[in-house]
């Protein structure tokens, strides 16, 4: 069967880490192309507006995550047909410190080939547009931070086609098993089984006619038969359709999520808080960095919801946010057994001086009786009684304190 000719986007994700700092960039790293203003602001404007409908303008105005455009990256030919030949790039931050470099790369009208697209999207295809990217982004994330982060890419590929003899129903039924390769990045020579390629397809997170969407831990899928490619006027900037938008700022603050839950995760575990107000400052931080996790994202609408649910389990953020709330427990458990133990050997140390105090005051008292005005002997009543009721105390009270 004749593959569909599709045109083509792919929006390369790959994790990283910022500072708390960060305010831009500085000079235009080399080999990177200044994007216009006027680019950059359609592109930015565009997922601003998605944004906003997703997560609502208080989340837009809060300004937990912000996109810096970074330049364009000239791409080079793969060993598998001609190749997309640049990249538009940008960086999304997280006020917690972790981030993502956004890829837009588009590639115009071609057949459907899962197996060339996957080369494509794999970082060891030599030449490749993620190989290439990566070894642009490389030095650049160094400077960003001083635990570089750069993690393995998530790429989201976006299909389109407008031919009015194409329906969703009938492409997937004849290249399910390639649509379903192309969202798990899978280049094993060996087929999914056609039940695996059923499920999948069955899961489909599209609520509209006409599309299809699918979801994996190692990337996702945007196909649209009755849709175009958005066009500008200007050739070289291609805008992704704003169908396939909510998914992928979905997706992005998955990703980042992930990455704070990593972040707060190495923290506690490297550096584990030694005070009560050390713990309590890093619980409202934890707070504070999971607000997508806790709300803004489970909050959002049916569409969201969904994949939010799903997402999280196979991204493996339920299990992080399981190990994170576990480690802070334990954390929770021995700072506070720890502040009881000291406390307890306060209130031990005070009871004994104390009863040691008053024990020595009676005992003056009376030896004043006994002796007069000699303070020698009453001195040494008084310090005697004192050490003794002290020793005695300290005796009484050891077995309980242990």
């Amino acid at each position: 069967m004749t593959p569909p000719t599709l045109d083509t986007m792919f929006v390369v994700l790959i994790p990283t880490r910022t500072s708390t700092t960060f305010t831009g960039f500085g000079e235009q790293p080399a080999g990177i192309e200044l994007l216009s203003e006027g680019e950059s602001a359609r592109r930015v404007a565009q997922l601003a507006s998605v944004e906003v409908a997703q997560f609502g303008q208080a989340y837009l105005d809060s300004r937990r995550v912000r996109r810096w455009p970074l330049g364009r990256v000239r791409l080079s030919a793969t060993p598998n047909g001609s190749a997309p030949d640049h990249a538009d790039v940008y960086l999304v931050t997280h006020l917690a410190g972790a981030a993502l470099w956004e890829a837009w790369i588009p590639v115009g009208d071609q057949p459907l080939d899962a197996t060339r697209d996957i080369a494509r999207l794999l970082a060891d295809t030599e030449g490749g547009p993620v190989a290439v990217l990566r070894e642009h982004l490389a030095g650049i994330d160094r400077e960003l931070s001083a635990v570089p982060g750069l993690e393995d890419a998530f790429p989201f590929t976006i299909l389109r086609t407008a031919a009015a003899d194409q329906a969703v129903d009938a492409l997937a039924s004849a290249h399910g098993a390639d649509l379903v390769r192309l969202a798990y990045l899978d280049h094993s020579p060996f087929s999914f089984k056609p039940q695996v390629v059923q499920d999948e397809l069955h899961r489909d997170f599209c609520l509209r006619d006409g599309g299809l969407q699918l979801l994996s831990q190692r990337g996702a899928l945007d196909l649209r038969v009755d849709e175009e490619m958005p066009r500008t006027g200007d050739d070289t900037l291609v805008l992704a359709p704003r169908s396939s938008l909510p998914l992928l700022v979905t997706i992005e603050l998955l990703l980042m999520e992930r990455s704070v839950l990593r972040l707060f995760h190495e923290r506690v575990t490297t550096a584990a808080p030694e005070s009560v107000q050390h713990l309590l400052e890093l619980k409202a931080e934890v707070l504070n960095g999971l607000e997508e996790y806790r709300g803004t994202v489970a909050a959002s609408n049916r569409f969201s919801s969904e994949v939010t649910s799903y997402g999280k389990r196979v991204l493996g953020i339920d299990d992080l946010y399981d190990f994170l709330a576990e480690r802070l427990d334990a954390i929770t458990f021995e700072i506070t057994t720890r502040y009881q133990q000291t406390t307890a050997i306060l209130q031990f140390w005070l009871t004994v001086v104390f009863t040691a105090l008053s024990a020595s005051t009676l005992a003056a008292t009376v030896a004043l009786v006994s002796y007069g005005q000699q303070p020698i002997p009453v001195a040494a009543w008084a310090a005697g009684v004192g050490i003794v009721f002290a020793s005695l105390i300290a005796l009484l009270l050891r077995g309980r304190l242990r």
